[in-house]
């Protein structure tokens, strides 16, 4: 098999001396893509190592190889954030038979045979989803944006409708750029690491996050430890004020079994966007919401945000009546669904943005033991 290699840096670099190490393949070319603007260049593609006799090209070559029929694949072992980008644009030129190589290969994994992912190129690469491994919370945020502070009962997600959902959405998609794994707090849930396992095997490529507080994580946690560490999922911490006393540790077991610690910075304010009212103009909040790029999967249905599959938590727990419109939730069943038509309709308004200011409300954090609607509002 001959093959061609799009590859950046030390993984561009361990991709090529496996390729040319393995029996059956030979590399023929290596490209090096830069995209130069005015003020910057974005290096997708680079030769940093010693290639030996083998050609160097840029990527209008590689297209003439490929298209010439010279190369069988395209082997492309760039950044995570690169990939859609580079894939499409690949296509568009002509190319079709392309393998990924997700980058957490870079570092501490092996690659085998089993380690490319044939892109099947007729379908779009997803940027996002979200998924509630556990609603409730160990930690009363005042005025949590998923309501998990009011959540008085144990609510975990549902495991088997989770891997239906992600054999669905493998229809849809040739992968997903990130999964979000979070809450609540997905610690409670004492099948956390199933739920890993299954986003791994569903989407090899993603860049997978278990986002949590923190606070519960302990030595003999080994399962969830494990499960993070084999599938190369990122303990992704939110840097709460009582986070802090906590993070030597909570950094001493992420390194003491291999599991890739991701820490935000310090959080001091939380920001509250409710209207109450439900008078906003739809197309300004969604224009100014930097939640609508948060695709939020559950039970068999995503929207472009959370808000309209958990306001009934709110709902209940006020007494309220604030409704999503019928558009506002998509059935990932529904028939005559594709990739591309999910992505365009997850790029819209919703209904239920009218529930949500165009300027919002940033308050110190702080913990609410009793928590009054007004804590979501963005004017008091």
């Amino acid at each position: 098999m001959k093959v061609a290699l799009y590859g950046k840096g030390i993984l561009g670099e361990k991709v090529f001396r496996y390729l040319v190490s393995a029996e059956g393949i030979e590399v023929i070319c290596i490209c090096n893509d830069t995209l130069a603007s005015e003020e910057t260049a974005m290096v997708f593609a680079d030769t940093i190592y010693d290639a030996g006799q083998v050609p160097i090209m840029d990527f209008a070559g590689l297209c003439d190889i490929c298209n010439r029929g010279e190369a069988d694949a395209v082997i492309l072992a760039t950044e995570n954030g690169f990939l859609d980008f580079v894939v499409k644009r690949m296509v568009r030129h002509g190319l079709r038979n392309i393998a990924v190589i997700p980058s957490y290969y870079e570092e501490d994994y092996e690659i085998e045979d089993g380690s490319f992912i044939w892109v099947e190129t007729d379908k779009p690469r997803m940027s996002y989803i979200e998924y509630h491994i556990s609603f409730h919370c160990n930690l009363k945020c005042a005025g949590c944006t998923h309501f998990s502070n009011i959540i008085d009962e144990e609510r975990f997600g549902d495991y088997e409708k989770f891997c239906n959902d992600l054999i669905r959405l493998q229809e849809f998609f040739w992968g997903i750029s990130k999964i979000r794994l979070m809450g609540g707090e997905p610690l409670l849930n004492p099948e956390l690491p199933k739920f890993i396992y299954a986003a791994r095997s569903a989407f090899p490529d993603a860049d997978i996050r278990v986002v949590s507080n923190g606070l519960m994580l302990r030595d003999h946690h080994t399962e969830i430890l494990e499960a993070m560490r084999n599938t190369a999922t990122f303990f992704d911490v939110s840097m709460y004020p009582p986070t802090r006393g906590s993070i030597n540790n909570i950094y001493k077991i992420c390194k003491d079994n291999g599991v890739k610690l991701t820490v935000t910075s310090d959080v001091e304010e939380f920001m509250a966007r409710m209207n109450l009212q439900g008078d906003s103009d739809i197309a300004e909040a969604y224009k100014a919401c930097p939640s609508s790029h948060c695709n939020y999967l559950y039970d068999g249905h995503i929207s472009t945000c959370v808000m309209p599959q958990v306001i009934e938590i709110f709902n209940k727990k006020y007494g309220l009546d604030i409704q999503p419109g019928e558009q506002d939730v998509i059935d990932i069943y529904e028939d005559g669904l594709d990739g591309y038509k999910l992505m365009e309709r997850l790029k819209s308004p919703m209904d239920i943005c009218r529930y949500c200011d165009v300027q919002s409300r940033f308050y110190q954090w702080f913990v609410s033991s009793d928590p009054l609607p007004d804590e979501w509002s963005s004017k008091i």
